[in-house]
């Protein structure tokens, strides 16, 4: 039988080692080890090569190793590291707008302890996180939203909210950038109206393009321009009508305000009467009936 070693020169032992003897009792495979590092009277390099061998240091980073350590010879430094990395988390993840429970986060900040996590790969797992709250998004996720949805409404282009979830998670976990996001908003204002191609991908939207048209339908038609979308039926068709082969082309201006002319409401504004009016005072001078 081996004669019996005390736990100090089990502990010093351990030291020579490199690892806390709490730590090498912890796991059963260490344990095994050590026990025959003990018995065996293992210099480092022997321990050392035997470790390297076993799965929990196939299993394991250094990184990870090193918490663990530090985890079981000093809790007092590992919890308060612990809590850093939880405060640091949860700053990140409100600044982000990624949206989880105490549990989550403490579960997350021992995680990315035990892994060494760099900011990257923090907001890489945050990303997962970030989705609506009562309807609304936070933090940086909330900012993209706002302006992603009016870029949408300015392309009158449809969005919902879970395609804007999904897309600014994207965003957020860093595997797209949000102007890859507002690219293929852009790309569905192409596929509605392919004329306007070009000017598109050269940064106008389908707003900037229908802006003379919806001036010119407010002045015609006597309407508050405030009032008109680009969604306007009149509008629409201006934007993407037919030319004699089908193809989908831009209405003239002469062309739009000559179809306005016909529309019920023109009789109705004093631009119809001062045009009626002018055209009875001129046949009128034709034929001589007034000065």
């Amino acid at each position: 039988m081996s004669p019996a070693v005390d736990t100090i020169n089990q502990q010093t032992l351990a030291e020579q080692f490199g690892f806390a003897l709490t730590v090498l009792k912890s796991d059963p495979e260490l344990n095994s080890l050590f026990t025959r590092a003990v018995a065996g009277t293992f210099d480092q390099t022997r321990f050392n090569a035997e470790l390297m061998n076993t799965g929990w240091y196939k299993a394991h980073g250094e990184t990870w190793r090193n918490a663990a350590v530090l985890k079981s010879a000093d809790p007092a430094t590992y919890a308060t590291k612990l809590a850093q990395s939880r405060a640091s988390i949860g700053t990140i993840a409100a600044q982000m707008g990624a949206a989880m429970g105490p549990i989550t986060l403490a579960q997350m900040a021992e995680t990315s302890l035990m892994l060494g996590w760099d900011s990257n790969q923090v907001q890489a797992h945050l990303g997962t996180y970030v989705k609506h709250v009562n309807g609304t998004m936070l933090g940086q996720a909330g900012q993209w939203e706002t302006e992603l949805k009016a870029y949408a409404a300015d392309n009158n282009v449809k969005i919902s909210n879970s395609w804007i979830e999904t897309n600014l998670q994207g965003a957020s976990r860093g595997a797209q950038t949000f102007n890859d996001v507002k690219d293929k908003v852009r790309n569905l204002a192409i596929s509605a109206y392919p004329n306007l191609a070009d000017r598109l991908r050269q940064g106008e939207t389908v707003a900037t393009i229908a802006e003379p048209y919806k001036q010119s339908m407010a002045s015609i038609l006597e309407l508050n321009p405030e009032s008109l979308t680009i969604g306007d039926p009149k509008i629409q068709k201006a934007l993407a009508t037919r030319d004699k082969n089908g193809a989908p082309v831009m209405q003239t201006l002469y062309d739009f305000e000559t179809g306005l002319r016909q529309d019920s409401r023109w009789l109705k504004t004093k631009n119809s009467q001062d045009a009626v009016m002018g055209t009875a005072n001129k046949v009128l001078s034709d034929l001589g009936l007034v000065g």
